[in-house]
């Protein structure tokens, strides 16, 4: 049995957790926490990439990114959370890892799979919790978190991610068939080398709003706990973040 985690990413098909969530994961492992990222899918019906090319390209992004654990499920692509079986899976998942955080794909989303991958995921937090459910320890996790994919999100809070901005770009680098070209395939949206562009910018436009260089943003299903004003306002003498977002 893996050794528990205190951050676990679920991701419907390899590179989406990285997309979202690839930044928090990199800076929580250097800041000595361990995590985990755990594949829904192998994204066996992608456009491009061989199953076997993207089993190389998501332990070597998982290395780069510092990830402890990186598990599979075998749930189908393009047919996730069609069947009780899915949501026991992951019951028994969040109870053998014992996450304190999860981190889900945000409910809008262009990709059938990422919309049904986080209502599963919320159902499967849940329940994990629930003695009567399923089989093992029951486990309550403290936090459930929501990144984006494709569709920006109205954040509840952003992580600073300037620090580890250049590597976690390395760690996406590592899906070179998603996002390169490099491989046999039909072109997609994302294969041009275009889409990592874009991604940048989408971390400077968060970044804006926390006055830093690169930011990701979370959307919280719950309140956020604050236990001294003092965290809401900012240092004397450092200046505020971009006006648009006060």
């Amino acid at each position: 049995m893996p050794a528990p985690v205190d951050i676990l990413a679920f991701s419907p098909h390899p590179d989406d957790a990285e997309i979202g969530c690839g930044g928090l994961l990199l800076l929580s492992a250097r800041q000595g926490l361990r995590t985990a990222i755990v594949d829904l899918s192998e994204g066996e019906k992608s456009t491009r990439g061989a199953p076997q090319i993207r089993l190389r390209e998501k332990a070597l992004a998982a290395e780069r990114l510092q990830v402890a654990e990186r598990i599979g499920l075998g749930l189908p692509d393009t047919a996730i959370g069609t069947t009780p079986a899915h949501e026991a899976a992951l019951v028994a998942c969040l109870r053998a890892l014992r996450p304190r955080l999860v981190l889900a794909p945000y409910h809008e989303d262009r990709h059938p799979d990422h919309v049904e991958a986080s209502r599963l995921i919320g159902r499967a937090a849940f329940f994990a919790g629930v003695r009567e459910v399923g089989t093992g320890a029951p486990h309550r996790i403290e936090r459930l978190l929501h990144y984006c994919i494709h569709q920006p999100l109205a954040p509840s809070l952003v992580f600073d991610v300037t620090g580890v901005w250049a590597d976690y770009k390395n760690g996406l680098a590592a899906y070179q068939s998603q996002f390169f070209g490099t491989e046999d395939g039909a072109s997609t949206a994302l294969s041009d080398g275009g889409f990592l562009d874009a991604l940048d910018a989408r971390g400077r436009h968060y970044g804006a709003m926390i006055n830093a260089g690169y930011g990701e943003p979370y959307m919280s299903p719950a309140p956020l706990f604050v236990d001294s004003p003092l965290s809401l306002l900012r240092p004397a003498g450092a200046k505020l973040a971009y006006g648009s977002y006060r």
